[in-house]
């Protein structure tokens, strides 16, 4: 017998399988630096660069995911993942679209550290909604927690919203970038809820399912993205004519595209409220990057960000142990049922045709793609 695994075949190992206490920290990692290097960078684009197009940002960055997703979920099962996708997971791409074309919005009209500090609000709406939809029960020492992290994060920027509103800060329209925040806060809660009931158990299965999903997730923003795109001022077109803009835009594409794939992962992993949280060890993050960049630090700042650790790591600590290994079980069941009807589909004489639709729709993917960069590109009259 032949030994050995194919590129695509080892994407096909189960992803719960793979998840263990230090893939989930440094998941957790993984989320709060390129959480934390997309703000900076986006500010750093406007402030040194003079670039201010948000809804490019953020068009670019799906555009970015679903050019790389599509060679590794293209396999001969492609098409048949496609199909069992569906208008869901569009209909998710453009909940997430709107939610991050809302805080790209608001970090323009107000300061960062006031955006990144009302973001925080997201815990609260996603504890409501899986208490809600996910029948997730929480235990008094994990909500203990949670209030810390939560009072650490508004505690560390305090300052900042108050010399903000004050008229001392970057954001012409603090109030009006505040609101959208909040509502990015709803939205985004909404999202992580939405694909851990409809999708956690079908992208658990392989990581070829979950780039399966960014497909179609981003095929949907380049499609209806791109025609907005369209209708906005030409002012929001173009892409940066100098070297500063391209550098902090590479920066700032690599950082929002790693966010995304490694939030959606997080997802998979633990509950969506655990998965917010280890957005808020991103404070510790800006922290260390100010101090870097010479900027003066609160004491009330240090111990927000202090509060906000211990906040996370409680919480963690204290959740239920077994959780994960029931949820690991489930996958688990539902990777071998999932595979085999792949398998079934594939098999016979529909193998060529599955094979030709599955090669078809990822060339269409990238076409999708293609044609929004090249649209994006078009230069600002």
């Amino acid at each position: 017998s032949e030994i050995g695994f194919s590129t695509f075949e080892l994407f096909e190992w189960p992803a719960m399988a793979m998840a263990s206490r230090w893939s989930v920290a440094a998941t957790a990692l993984v989320i709060a630096l390129c959480w934390t290097s997309g703000v900076f960078t986006t500010k750093l684009l406007q402030q040194n660069c003079g670039y201010k197009k948000p809804y490019l940002l953020t068009y670019l960055h799906e555009l970015g995911v679903t050019a790389i997703s599509v060679p590794i979920a293209c396999s001969r099962q492609f098409w048949p993942r496609c199909k069992t996708m569906g208008v869901r997971a569009m209909a998710l791409g453009l909940l997430a679209f709107g939610a991050n074309i809302s805080f790209m919005v608001a970090l323009v009209l107000t300061s960062a550290s006031s955006a990144m500090t009302l973001e925080q609000l997201t815990p609260v709406f996603i504890a409501g909604l899986s208490f809600a939809f996910l029948k997730e029960r929480y235990q008094a020492c994990q909500i203990f927690w949670l209030v810390v992290a939560i009072l650490g994060s508004v505690l560390t920027a305090r300052s900042d919203m108050k010399a903000c509103h004050g008229g001392a800060c970057d954001g012409s329209m603090p109030l009006l970038g505040d609101f959208l925040v909040v509502i990015t806060c709803l939205t985004a809660a909404l999202y992580m809820v939405c694909f851990k009931i409809i999708f956690a158990k079908q992208c658990g299965t392989s990581f070829q399912m979950l780039f399966t999903y960014f497909v179609m997730k981003g095929m949907s923003v380049a499609v209806v993205g791109g025609i907005i795109l369209l209708f906005l001022p030409d002012s929001n077109r173009g892409l940066p004519s100098d070297s500063c803009g391209w550098t902090y835009l590479g920066i700032n594409m690599i950082a929002n595209m790693s966010f995304n794939v490694s939030l959606a992962w997080g997802l998979l992993v633990v509950s969506p409220l655990a998965c917010r949280l280890f957005v808020l060890l991103g404070l510790p993050a800006s922290l260390l990057l100010d101090s870097l960049l010479g900027t003066t630090i609160a004491v009330q700042r240090i111990l927000g960000v202090a509060l906000v650790s211990c906040g996370v790591a409680g919480f963690e600590c204290f959740g239920p142990k077994e959780e994960s290994e029931r949820i690991s079980e489930t996958t688990e069941i539902t990777t071998d049922e999932e595979l085999s009807t792949l398998s079934q589909v594939s098999t016979g004489s529909s193998q060529k045709q599955t094979r030709g639709s599955s090669f078809f729709f990822s060339l269409v993917a990238l076409g999708i793609c293609a044609a929004g960069f090249a649209l994006s590109g078009i230069p600002a009259g």
